[in-house]
């Protein structure tokens, strides 16, 4: 119960701090002074939706008026389903993905020393497989294929916002980069 407590009172100060963080910017006029700014102020934005969505999902059964648990007299916190429980009958899946997971990689480190493509088509590939190989650990590892889609989209949509912002903050500098090369 501790261990809860603490971790919603961290969340509820990224949240706080994103917020507030977003809000200093936004009322000097700094945003897009700079590309760091832009990047500070959507990256606190972003926190301090996910951190705010996040508890708003966690805790809306019970201010919602959630049926009462049984003798409790107060609704019940939200339960998150239970994961399944880890059996022999769970190796071929396990194996599957590791094996899915090898063959990526394979193709990844192939395409790094080969350029079969363009320099650009290349990293796209490499992106692409790189978020594939993401997406089969979070679904099946962190046992994300079981959760309720809420919460999927509540994980996955910061976290595409996240990439698109760090891919525009940091290809200008890779492009600057290539046309230095001799």
């Amino acid at each position: 119960m501790l261990i809860s407590l603490i971790g919603y009172l961290f969340c509820l100060a990224l949240g706080v701090w994103g917020f507030a963080t977003f809000g200093g910017l936004v009322a000097q006029g700094s945003i897009t002074a700079t590309l760091d700014n832009l990047f500070l102020a959507l990256f606190a934005a972003l926190m301090g939706v996910t951190c705010f969505g996040y508890i708003a999902w966690r805790f809306y059964p019970v201010v919602a008026g959630a049926p009462a648990a049984a003798g409790a007299g107060k609704a019940p916190a939200f339960v998150l389903p239970e994961d399944p429980e880890f059996t022999d009958a769970h190796m071929p899946l396990f194996l599957k993905i590791w094996i899915g997971l090898l063959v990526l990689t394979a193709i990844e480190v192939v395409l790094a020393y080969f350029q079969i493509a363009g320099l650009i088509v290349m990293l796209a590939i490499l992106l692409a497989l790189s978020a594939v190989k993401a997406g089969m650990i979070m679904a099946t590892f962190m046992h994300l294929q079981f959760d309720n889609r809420l919460l999927r989209w509540i994980v996955v949509l910061p976290a595409l916002a996240c990439i698109m912002i760090m891919c525009g903050y940091f290809f200008p500098d890779s492009f600057r980069l290539l046309d230095l090369r001799p």
